[in-house]
């Protein structure tokens, strides 16, 4: 019988471009392919091969993944080298030298040699590396909220940002295939080995020891063999598709010297040391921004919206410096698509000042340029949303900017870096959520509610339905004309709104989509079959979870003495990462709240807290409270909710 490679549907494949026989690289790729399809039963070389499409499609899904992981899991000789260059590049980037850290990449082959790793070998092993540091039990705590630090390459910074959220759960070299696909090989292999580096500093301030002592501990070398001469030969070696993508983003280009960076945009060699050429430089940009309609525009918005300010007034000030970085670095913000470019010449700002601020008292330089830009783009992106169009445009950039505001400050840091590090993979979002008291009472009200239901004029459940409504999660509570109080573990409540837990979930019931207000009656909306049965998947279920914790945090804020918002505000988010991540949780800030404030938000918080356990979403057991893994996401949501302040 004829082979598969005899049939029409070969033919047919390769006649279309799905299967091309290229000399050269082709046919080495498939001499190296060939022992791993005769390892499945698919013998390329044997001219009697009878094997199907179906059979070879499936041999060469296997061969592949197989071949990839040799490509990528140096091993013997080969990891020892590999482990090398990384201790290199992570030593070089601990000392600040960018340029030996860039030589260490360049240095690399595409092919592994007999005493030189290949990219993807370095590329694996610094994967798996991350992977075990991030998840051991010792120095996984002490890595929490590492950031990706600062780059001359965007986009092998922002593949660093993906490779360390994905450390944090162990999965980077399985998001090996996913990383390579949509960010290409040279992004990857500096995004690991920044994430490698990353974290050698980290451990390096957080043990208070040398970036060597570090490295030496975690990348050993003793164990590995010497590399031999002759190992690899031209027709042993694997092609690995680096693709060394320059982005010429203005954004990636270094700031000139008098705004901070370390040369002058588009100077030759050595002008940027000249003053004289500095100052040019800051005139023609100065000029520039003076002359932009937008920059105009932008001043007399400021004017307009801020009644006590002059020409001198700080709000101009950082306005102009804003835009002088976006224009000595050619990012066009004119557009949202802009907005990015200059985030991330900004957010080079705050690394820095991070980790100025690790070695010296005191707030840095580059830590002042980063929080006054961001508290100019803040408004420049308020003013676009106030003046433009179309602002829904606008407004995700403003978010983001919100985001980026938070990078730079521990807790926030802390936070982001737990909400990144716990998201649920689609298994795990779909199942249903544990059984806990407010999916079953979001049941119970819907069968309670029936086709519709009588409330009151403001959309609250009535007073005579507040014992039955408040029971359906779990809350023994009971309506009263007159003299509110508690009493023997029940809440006598005047309205539904002396209900805490009723009033939150009923708020959340209704911006979910659960149940929809029309008039005096209440209906089940769109979303309410998902939730009729009581089991809900935690992908449906958690974003009103969520919403619920933030709605009850909020309330504690709100029920503190006195009009400072942020105090309350940070001490509920520094208990929550506190209680997420004890291990790895910054240290608590100080700050400007009384003895008397501070006592009423402890009791306060302790309350809510232990509501919180009753209701199944946290977890305690006397003083301790924690949280399990599938709620960590949302509890560290609303505590970056309420750093986020109250809502305009």
């Amino acid at each position: 019988m004829s082979s598969f490679f005899d049939s029409p549907e070969f033919h047919g494949m390769a006649a279309g471009g799905n299967i091309s026989h290229n000399p050269g690289m082709g046919d080495r790729m498939m001499r190296e392919l060939a022992p791993f399809l005769k390892a499945e039963g698919v013998d390329i070389d044997d001219p009697n091969a009878d094997f199907t499409e179906a059979e070879f499609h499936a041999a060469m899904e296997k061969a592949q993944g197989e071949y990839n992981r040799r490509l990528f899991n140096p091993t013997g000789a080969h990891r020892g080298l590999a482990l090398e260059k990384l201790r290199s590049f992570a030593l070089a980037f601990a000392e600040g030298d960018i340029k030996r850290a860039e030589a260490v990449v360049s240095s690399l082959p595409s092919d592994p040699e007999d005493f030189t790793p290949s990219t993807a070998q370095v590329t694996g092993a610094a994967m798996g590396l991350v992977d075990e540091w991030f998840t051991d039990e010792t120095q996984g705590p002490k890595l929490g909220g590492v950031m990706a630090p600062k780059w001359p390459t965007k986009k092998s910074r922002a593949v660093a940002r993906d490779i360390l959220a994905l450390a944090h759960k162990g999965r980077v070299v399985d998001s090996l295939d996913r990383l390579i696909n949509s960010n290409s090989g040279l992004p990857v292999l500096e995004g690991s080995m920044l994430a490698v580096a990353a974290a050698v500093v980290r451990l390096t301030k957080r043990d208070k020891v040398s970036a060597e002592e570090v490295v030496e501990d975690l990348m050993p070398l003793g164990s590995y063999p010497e590399p031999v001469a002759g190992t690899y030969g031209p027709a042993d070696r694997v092609v690995q598709d680096v693709q060394a993508v320059q982005d010429d983003s203005a954004s990636e280009q270094d700031l000139p010297e008098w705004l901070g960076g370390s040369s002058t945009t588009g100077q030759a060699a050595g002008a940027a040391a000249d003053p004289q050429g500095v100052d040019e430089r800051m005139d023609e940009v100065e000029k520039t921004v003076y002359e932009m309609p937008l920059y105009r525009r932008f001043r007399d918005w400021l004017a307009e919206t801020y009644d006590d300010v002059d020409e001198d007034s700080e709000v101009f000030d950082i306005a102009h410096l804003l835009f002088c970085i976006a224009v000595s670095t050619r990012t066009d913000i004119d557009e949202p698509e802009g907005i990015d470019d200059l985030l991330d010449v900004l957010e080079s700002f705050g690394a820095d000042g991070q980790e100025e601020s690790e070695k010296t008292d005191g707030e840095s330089p580059s830590t002042v340029i980063f929080l006054d830009s961001i508290e100019a783009l803040d408004n420049y992106l308020r003013f676009r949303i106030d003046t433009d169009e179309t602002p829904e445009r606008w407004s995700a950039a403003r978010a983001r900017v919100e985001v980026a505001s938070m990078r730079t400050d521990p807790l926030p840091s802390a936070l982001m870096a737990t909400v990144e590090a716990n998201a649920l993979n689609e298994e795990e979002l779909a199942q249903p959520l544990p059984h806990n008291r407010l999916v079953a009472g979001v049941a119970g009200i819907l069968e309670w509610i029936g086709e519709s239901r009588q409330v009151t004029g403001t959309g609250r459940v009535k007073r005579a339905d507040i014992a039955e409504a408040a029971g359906k999660f779990g809350i023994n509570a009971v309506g009263v004309a007159s003299n509110a109080r508690y009493e023997d573990g029940v809440n006598y409540a005047r309205s539904a709104d002396e209900v805490p837990v009723l009033e939150a979930m009923w708020a959340v019931m209704q911006s979910a989509e659960i149940i929809e207000i029309t008039g005096t009656k209440v209906r089940p909306a769109g979303a309410a079959d998902q939730w009729r049965s009581g089991e809900v998947s935690a992908d449906t279920a958690l974003p009103v979870i969520g919403a619920f914790i933030y709605e009850r945090l909020l309330d504690v804020v709100n029920l503190v003495p006195g009009e400072d918002f942020a105090a309350p505000a940070i001490t509920i988010a520094q208990r929550l990462i506190e209680i997420i991540t004890p291990d790895s949780a910054p240290e608590r800030p100080e700050l400007d709240i009384d003895e008397e404030r501070a006592e009423r938000l402890s009791t306060l918080l302790a309350d809510e807290l232990q509501e919180l356990a009753e209701l199944g979403l946290l977890k305690a057991d006397g003083d301790t409270v924690t949280v399990e893994p599938v709620y960590r996401r949302i509890v560290a949501g609303a505590g970056l909710m309420l750093l986020a302040g109250p809502a305009e």
